[in-house]
């Protein structure tokens, strides 16, 4: 059975970070929210990868919070300064607008399963807190990992009462209940996705486990969150390089494609004008033929002349002669006429039957190039699916390196120590 760790994550959206709630809510939900604080329209709807999108309230929550424009532009404009001071009323620039927790789920949980345990863990923040829970289920990046099925969930900051937004849930923010919060969320979120996956009938496969290394008694040292920065960064690299090399291979292979289309044609048009000439001479020179051998043939069986012909007329016989020479000399007309056209019919055939080969040959390398062109692609999709690869085996560097500098630190005090 598989160990899946669990990862969570909860940070706060601050003014004092350049953060808008409405961005946020915007951005997750892959919707368009217009900040009426600052005149900006957040348009995501052309983002992909949204899986499933909620907002839950609490119970005695006002009807117009179903709505996730007004819910977080109540949010933004309800973080204003007091009634003193020079600054009395407006907007605080260090306001913590809303409060994201972000968890993932294994590979092996459907997408039922995830959306009932993000319902699960939204009501009952809304309950137990008071507050209203924005959650979009995100489907995984083009890049990364393609298993990283994961939530977001937006927290108001404020309890959200019959009459709106009220007074700041503080328990979150407080270094000890938050703390002590964060612990007992993430093992919520492990029960349900552990009793979701027994549901489904998969608890033999994998179990979510949500404690640390250090508290389950393992030497295994936990991974570095490096930050959305610099792992953007390193993405973007990644995938200038595969478009550079994407656009270098793709240009060179039509090139060639191409070249060989040009070659083929060449070849064809002079093959096609060489026997088209070659069949025209056999189909001449054949008539030509079958002509003389009619002439001759007629030639030869010319009437009698001279005494011949004068007995032959004398007893009656010349006219019988002259009308059977005719008949033979239409069937010889007839013969060579059906010669001909059989002779025209056989170099027609030739004809097409090599016009037919060209096409073959055409098609023959058309489909080759449409091979060579989803080779190509495959090639392609496979790089991503190396640098998703290569992105989390050297996350796993990283880690073992670490450990490998805790372990030698380690054996560096005990050989430097008293003794």
């Amino acid at each position: 059975m598989r160990i899946w760790d669990l990862t969570t994550r909860i940070k706060s959206i601050s003014r004092a970070d350049r953060r808008s709630a409405t961005a946020a809510a915007a951005y997750r939900s892959c919707s368009r929210i217009l900040d009426q604080r600052l005149g900006l329209v957040h348009d995501y709807r052309r983002k992909r990868g949204l899986e499933a999108a909620e907002i839950i309230l609490p119970a005695d929550a006002p009807e117009w919070a179903t709505d996730r424009s007004a819910l977080w532009n109540a949010a933004e404009l309800r973080e204003r300064n007091g009634k003193r001071g020079p600054n009395a009323g407006q907007f605080k620039a260090d306001a913590a607008v809303a409060r994201e927790f972000l968890f993932g789920f294994p590979a092996e949980l459907s997408a039922d399963g995830r959306l009932a345990v993000a319902r699960a863990i939204a009501h009952t923040l809304a309950d137990t807190h008071g507050v209203a829970v924005d959650f979009a289920l995100h489907q995984p990046g083009s890049e990364g990992d393609d298993r990283n099925h994961h939530c977001h969930m937006l927290m108001t900051t404020r309890r959200l009462t019959a009459s709106g937004l009220g007074a700041k849930a503080r328990e979150w923010s407080d270094l000890r209940s938050g703390a002590a919060l964060a612990r007992s969320l993430r093992q919520f979120v492990a029960e349900a996705l552990n009793a979701t996956l027994a549901a489904e009938g998969k608890t033999g496969l994998v179990h979510v486990e949500h404690r640390s290394f250090k508290a389950r008694g393992l030497s295994q040292q936990p991974t570095r969150h490096q930050g959305p920065s610099k792992t953007n960064a390193q993405r973007h690299e990644r995938r200038r390089q595969r478009q550079t090399y994407e656009r270098t291979t793709t240009h060179t292979q039509h090139d060639r494609h191409q070249a060989e289309r040009a070659a083929l044609a060449t070849r064809q048009e002079r093959g096609l004008a060489t026997t088209l000439a070659d069949l025209a001479d056999r189909e001449a020179k054949g008539i030509a033929a079958i002509q003389a051998e009619l002439a001759r043939a007629q030639d030869a069986d010319r009437p009698a002349t001279g005494t011949r012909r004068l007995f032959a007329q004398a007893t009656g016989q010349a006219q019988r002669a002259d009308r059977e020479r005719q008949a033979r000399m239409a069937n010889r007309e007839a013969a060579a006429q059906h010669d001909i056209a059989a002779l025209k019919a056989s170099i027609e055939a030739e004809r097409s039957a090599y016009r037919q080969l060209q096409a073959n040959e055409r098609s023959a390398l058309d489909d080759r190039h449409r091979r060579d062109d989803q080779h190509l692609r495959q090639v392609f999709t496979n790089r991503l699916a190396f640098d998703r690869v290569a992105e989390v085996e050297a996350r796993r560097q990283e880690v073992r390196g670490v450990a490998h500098e805790r372990l030698r630190d380690g054996f560096s005090r005990s050989r430097d120590g008293p003794g």
